[in-house]
């Protein structure tokens, strides 16, 4: 008879659980270990075992933490005055428009009209 044979065990190991906090931890601490290494970064990298974009990535994200919130953006007070009358447009048959500002005497804008030859409808 033959002896048993054993299979390996091929169920997946359950999915590692990232702790936040621990990852932030080391990743300043090896920041902080590159600043003296006088290493290239793509070196340091390999020798930690880490991608460029992801240090520089942390190095980005690591920096923001320590710089504290951004200032809120200022809000400034904003008055919209509407006019009271709304203004006047002479509409010329080549595209071309004449624009009068609200308030404008009509005797003037009559006038404007006759010396571009425009005739009234």
């Amino acid at each position: 008879m033959s002896d048993p044979v054993v299979l390996p065990d091929t169920t997946p190991d359950p999915p590692r659980r990232r702790d936040p906090a621990a990852t932030r931890r080391r990743w300043a601490e090896r920041l902080d270990r590159f600043r003296p290494a006088e290493q290239t970064v793509a070196a340091f990298c390999a020798a930690e075992g880490v991608s460029v974009p992801a240090f520089y990535q942390w190095k980005r994200q690591l920096a923001a933490e320590a710089a504290g919130p951004a200032d809120p953006p200022a809000l400034l007070p904003v008055r919209v005055a509407m006019p009271t009358a709304p203004a006047v447009e002479l509409a010329f048959p080549g595209g071309a428009v004449l624009r009068f500002a609200a308030g404008t005497d009509p005797v003037v804008i009559a006038a404007v009209a006759r010396q571009l030859g425009v005739v009234p409808c």
